[in-house]
């Protein structure tokens, strides 16, 4: 009899292990899976707003392949190649969300929740009425304030750099892109490398 309760045991234990091991299995499959996208001819366009600004944008875009939200994502820019010469800049940069307002923000990263939609990312931009040649990578300042030799800026040249978008729910992306910053700001140019 008491052999028999402990085959009982076990056998409900085991049922219970197995149960909790597809339901721990079949949540982290549902955890949201980030991916970027980059095509041409959508993701490096000129756009002239309500106010009179042209701009050229290269932009990325981010889906969520899986049905749960992705919580909190951020994306950052790091460059891995530059010209030379150049000292001034950071290791790292936070890149801006589309559609969420600028503000004057330089360091941090501003967070959005990421369901089915598509969201688009601004990677770097020039200004049609810029004074300078070059382009400004698309942290909230640079796209918020004047367009001057700040952290932002990316003096005319080549550059090859990471950019990575993560959550904090679920698994990020992330890609190796060239950056080519024009002498006329018509002439911004952004390529995938690999993955």
């Amino acid at each position: 009899m008491l052999e028999t309760l402990f085959k009982i045991g076990s056998l409900a234990g085991l049922f219970s292990f197995i149960w909790l091991f597809i339901k721990d299995l079949t949540k982290f499959f549902r955890r949201p899976k980030l991916k970027i996208t980059f095509e041409k001819s959508k993701d490096l366009r000129t756009w002239t707003f309500p106010n009179g600004t042209t701009r050229k944008f290269a932009t990325l875009h981010i889906v969520n392949k899986r049905k749960e939200v992705a919580k909190r994502c951020v994306a950052t820019l790091k460059i891995i190649e530059k010209p030379s010469s150049l000292t001034h800049l950071e290791s790292k940069y936070s890149l801006h969300w589309a559609d969420i307002p600028y503000n004057l923000r330089t360091t941090g990263a501003e967070p959005v929740d990421i369901g089915p939609e598509e969201w688009r990312l601004d990677v770097v931009f020039t200004d049609a009425s810029q004074f300078i040649d070059g382009c400004w990578i698309a942290m909230p300042i640079a796209l918020s304030g004047a367009l001057t030799r700040n952290q932002a800026y990316l003096p005319p040249g080549s550059y090859k750099v990471k950019i990575e978008v993560k959550c904090e729910n679920g698994k990020g992306d992330k890609g190796i892109f060239r950056i080519i910053s024009p002498n006329k700001w018509i002439d911004l140019d952004f390529e995938e490398l690999k993955k």
